[in-house]
């Protein structure tokens, strides 16, 4: 779940994480869900490909647990993380003033602002979204996000599959 979370946390695919890392992507996929067993020989080029020390893949701890990005965010796994389902992070943004770098992945993004003011770039849309406020995109569109005028709280969900969110209707009432 960690090196999962980590891949996200960098807007990597699998295959650009196997590729950095040197390992077929069909093993990053089965270390990632628990079925192929993490190696001393994995746990070295896949801290190098994240750009961790090697500790941070080996560290136990709750789903739950908070992790630190390179770029100073702080997320935190809402909720079990399940093969092919979304995943759901509360994303602490600090306003470091750094410029966008824009990356891509697989999946789409909904993203709610809990607190702060967000810049969002995707593609050549550049927008500042407040809390309150929503937006969603395709993932493998180049995109970035970042904190205006102070530390922003975003909810994030990923789907993986590249589909948006479906509302989920109520049942029918009994009258």
């Amino acid at each position: 779940m960690r090196l999962r979370q980590l891949r996200f946390e960098r807007g990597l695919s699998v295959g650009a994480l196997a590729r950095a890392a040197g390992l077929a992507a069909s093993t990053v996929s089965r270390l990632e869900t628990g079925a192929r067993r993490l190696t001393l020989a994995h746990v070295e080029r896949l801290a190098r490909a994240l750009d961790v020390p090697t500790d941070t893949l080996l560290t136990t701890g709750a789903p739950g647990d908070r992790l630190r990005s390179r770029d100073g965010r702080l997320w935190d796994a809402i909720g079990p993380e399940r093969p092919g389902t979304a995943r759901v992070f509360r994303i602490s943004i600090p306003d470091d003033g750094r410029p966008p770098v824009l990356h891509g992945h697989e999946g789409h993004v909904w993203l709610y602002v809990l607190d702060g003011r967000l810049r969002l770039v995707v593609d050549a849309h550049d927008l500042v979204i407040g809390a309150g406020r929503a937006a969603e995109f395709q993932a493998w569109r180049p995109h970035w996000m970042g904190a205006v005028g102070g530390p922003a709280e975003v909810l994030a969900i990923f789907t993986p599959d590249g589909r948006p969110l479906r509302p989920v209707s109520p049942p029918p009432r009994n009258e």
